[in-house]
C-alpha cells in the first residue's frame, strides 16, 4: 500500500519542521538571507550611518524574532486546522490571518525589541519595512501546487 504524503501550507509549515528536522537546514538560512537582504537594503534607503555596525548589532534579533513570529503564526494556523476550522490548512481564511498575524508580530518585535535603541522615525520605518517585506507570503501558496 502506497502511503500518500501531502505538503500542507507552503515553504514554512510548522508540521514539516517537526516531521523532517533536516528541513530546518533550508528554512533557517533562507530566513536569515531574506532578513539580511531587506535590512541591508533599508539601511541604504533610510540612510543609516555606520551600516556595518548597525547590521551586526541588529541582524540576530531581527532574524530570531522574525522566525518566532513565523512559528507563532504557523502554529496558530496548525491549531485551527486541528480544531477543524479548515480541511487542509491552506484555506484563505486561515492563511491570510496567519500572514497578517506574522507581519504584525514582526513589526511589534522589531519596533519594541530589535530596534528599540534606534530613533523613533527610523525605528518605525525599519520595523514596518521588515514586517511587510519579510512576512511569510509562502503561507499563501496553495497545497495543491506542491502536493498535486
Amino acid at each position: 500500500m502506497k502511503k500518500e504524503i501531502r505538503f500542507y501550507n507552503a515553504l514554512f509549515p510548522l508540521w514539516l519542521l517537526m516531521a523532517f528536522p533536516v528541513f530546518w537546514a533550508v528554512v533557517i538560512p533562507a530566513n536569515f538571507l531574506i532578513d539580511s537582504l531587506v535590512l541591508v537594503l533599508f539601511l541604504f534607503v533610510f540612510r543609516v550611518e555606520q551600516k556595518r555596525k548597525f547590521y551586526i548589532g541588529h541582524i540576530l534579533p531581527v532574524f530570531f524574532f522574525g522566525f518566532a513570529a513565523d512559528i507563532l503564526a504557523s502554529g496558530g494556523m496548525l491549531l485551527a486546522t486541528f480544531l477543524g476550522v479548515g480541511r487542509r490548512g491552506d484555506e484563505w481564511y486561515l492563511t491570510v490571518p496567519g500572514l497578517l498575524a506574522a507581519a504584525g508580530l514582526i513589526f511589534v518585535f522589531d519596533y519594541f525589541i530589535s530596534f528599540r535603541r534606534v530613533e523613533q522615525a527610523k525605528r518605525r520605518r525599519l520595523a514596518l519595512a521588515m514586517a511587510i517585506l519579510t512576512a511569510p507570503y509562502t503561507f499563501l501558496v496553495p497545497t495543491n501546487w506542491i502536493s498535486g
